[in-house]
């Protein structure tokens, strides 16, 4: 909706509308640096006015004193806000609940995540470490991982969609030595043959098929930790 309200303006910027909006009555294609030009005025003195009355931008407010239709820009959100919000209007609290009881039960944990999903891994270990006395490491090596697991750890895995890497051979080695893991995906993957011990599908709305796996935002990781951070701070 506009509201016309030009008690919000200075004597100078009423005078100018005043002017500009007779000018713009009588020609539609006056330019906004002519019509600062008349006004002996910036043309951002202009602009300024302009907002300041509720239009977007010169164009609508010479359509609005020129008698025509205004054409109101499209608030469009982009597809990853619309993503985003579809996650968060059906997030379900269980998978905190899900990941904090089984979190609970072991005394090491290791992250380990590659590309960007370890500098997810690396903010995940951070806050973990702020709301619990575990012992929490990080990491994007495979050999250090295998030398770290122990039958007292859980070693959680980031990944948006799995297909960055195959993890089944640091699966392996880890069950080996008597760890478990969770394999903490965004998107849903087909996971059934996975060794896996636990599988979280974050959400359901996935990203764009065309991106690569490293140029696939991490933003639910972060919402998801956050959430698993303040429930483990206050219960």
């Amino acid at each position: 909706m506009l509201k016309l309200d030009t008690d919000k303006l200075t004597k100078l910027e009423k005078e100018v509308h005043q002017k500009v909006s007779e000018l713009v009555a009588e020609n539609d294609k006056l330019k906004i640096i002519e019509a600062a030009e008349i006004c002996e005025v910036a043309p951002s003195k202009v602009s300024t006015l302009v907002r300041k009355l509720g239009f977007d931008n010169f164009k609508q407010y010479k359509l609005y004193f020129s008698g025509h239709q205004i054409k109101w820009e499209s608030n469009q959100r982009t597809e990853e806000i619309q993503r985003l919000m579809l996650f968060l209007e059906n997030f379900d609290e269980k998978i905190v609940d899900d990941f904090v009881s089984i979190y609970h039960k072991y005394k090491k944990i290791i992250i380990y995540g590659l590309g960007p999903s370890f500098i997810s891994a690396e903010y995940f270990a951070y806050k973990l470490d702020i709301v619990s006395d575990k012992n929490i490491k990080v990491t994007h090596s495979e050999d250090y991982a295998e030398q770290m697991v122990d039958d007292e750890t859980l070693l959680i895995v980031l990944s948006v969609t799995g297909k960055f890497s195959s993890f089944e051979g640091l699966f392996q080695k880890s069950k080996d030595k008597g760890a478990e893991i969770m394999l903490v995906l965004e998107e849903y993957v087909n996971t059934q043959n996975s060794l896996a011990d636990y599988v979280f599908h974050l959400s359901k709305f996935n990203q764009s098929d065309e991106l690569l796996p490293f140029e696939k935002t991490r933003t639910i990781f972060f919402i998801f930790m956050e959430e698993i951070a303040t429930k483990l701070k206050y219960g």
